[in-house]
């Protein structure tokens, strides 16, 4: 293989400035969605005195199931599965699919509801008479424009259900202790998550 005679002067130097242009915006991309990452566990964990993130729970029947999000919070435990599904969302209750508009796609997806029901049971299996609650928290590129389903949030909408903990005051509910701490005994890491 020739390599032509002349490259022009300028060939090099602009092919380096390209290959570093396209660097950083590859950086660029990465730092956003690490951000957007971060930005939503933070939402989480504001409401949180304590929380465990993608464990695994006995469910009963003698097998375990999966839970995204444990939360610790002032009026008990909150179960929390956080969907990101960019879009318009229609959805009900009662459907077995809900459907999600996007600029450029449009798509369906099983309700998630069924699945988050399943995870407040085997929560509610370790907690006794403590409250246990869930919720489905879509990220700020869902929208409903028809109204959302039951137990469905966005997360920026959040803190208007539960309201943001105090952390340094370190008063994680004296009633809910007992309680967390068996369900923390039961929880175990999820080693495919």
């Amino acid at each position: 293989m020739q390599l032509p005679e002349q490259i022009p002067f300028w060939a090099i130097p602009a092919a380096i400035a390209a290959a570093v242009v396209a660097l950083i915006a590859w950086l660029y991309l990465l730092f956003r969605a690490y951000r957007y990452r971060k930005d939503n566990e933070a939402a989480i964990a504001s409401v949180a005195y304590e929380m465990l993130k993608n464990v695994l729970i006995p469910n009963g029947n003698g097998g375990q199931i999966h839970v995204h999000y444990l939360l610790l919070t002032q009026r008990g435990l909150l179960v929390a599965d956080l969907l990101d599904r960019p879009g318009a969302i229609f959805g009900g209750d009662q459907m077995l699919e809900w459907t999600a508009i996007g600029k450029k796609q449009r798509y369906t997806f099983p309700n998630p509801q069924h699945a988050l029901y399943d995870r407040m049971a085997a929560v509610r299996l370790l907690t006794g008479e403590v409250p246990v609650e869930g919720r489905l928290l879509f990220t700020v590129k869902s929208e409903f424009p028809k109204g959302k389903p039951r137990n469905v949030l966005r997360i920026d909408d959040l803190t208007d259900d539960f309201p943001p903990v105090d952390k340094a005051r370190g008063n994680i509910t004296a009633a809910f202790g007992d309680v967390w701490a068996n369900v923390k005994r039961h929880a175990e890491a999820n080693p495919i998550s």
